[in-house]
């Protein structure tokens, strides 16, 4: 038996890779790509997001997330819409009219998921959502330092390094 943060880790990669083999399939069935397919789950999930709300849920770049939002608008899912307070703020949002259409394929999986809700009380499920948060905040403040390191690493002569230290990539080996 594994630890158990070992099993939570390994639970956690198994329902990642089982919601976006899931975004694949929908991806196919719209005729879209899997990253379009994300960002309109993290828009229905999320509401409206500002560009760099949404780059940021799914760790997109702003030039990225800036592409990503014109194709959504050039397939009529998302509008942009200035906010009023702040003129130089724009929300993405999708379009009511296309909630419907895209939530076809998901009942099923939104059905399962609720009967599975349904076997645990308001208590546990408090329990869980808090775990998630702190697991997810925890796992971005990583990813986030890894990012710095392997920045530092990439500017340093020689290239980038592996986690024992080894240098890789372009030269590497080369005396």
């Amino acid at each position: 038996m594994l630890e158990p943060h070992l099993e939570i880790a390994r639970l956690t990669r198994e329902l990642a890779s089982q919601l976006l083999e899931k975004a694949v399939m929908v991806a196919r069935h719209f005729d879209l790509g899997t990253t379009e397919v994300r960002a309109i789950e993290q828009l229905y999930l999320s509401g409206p997001m500002t560009a760099g709300d949404l780059g940021r849920a799914l760790a997109l770049t702003s030039g990225s997330v800036t592409a990503l939002v014109k194709r959504l608008q050039a397939n009529d899912l998302v509008e942009r819409t200035v906010d009023r307070q702040d003129r130089r703020k724009v929300w993405i949002s999708l379009r009511d009219d296309k909630i419907e259409e895209f939530l076809r394929p998901y009942l099923s999986t939104i059905a399962q998921g609720q009967s599975v809700i349904d076997r645990f009380s308001d208590d546990d499920l408090a329990t869980v959502t808090r775990f998630l948060k702190e697991y997810c905040t925890a796992s971005s403040a990583e990813n986030m330092a890894t990012e710095r390191e392997t920045r530092a690493d990439s500017a340093k002569p020689g290239g980038r390094r592996d986690a024992s230290g080894t240098i890789t990539g372009v030269g590497a080996g080369l005396s």
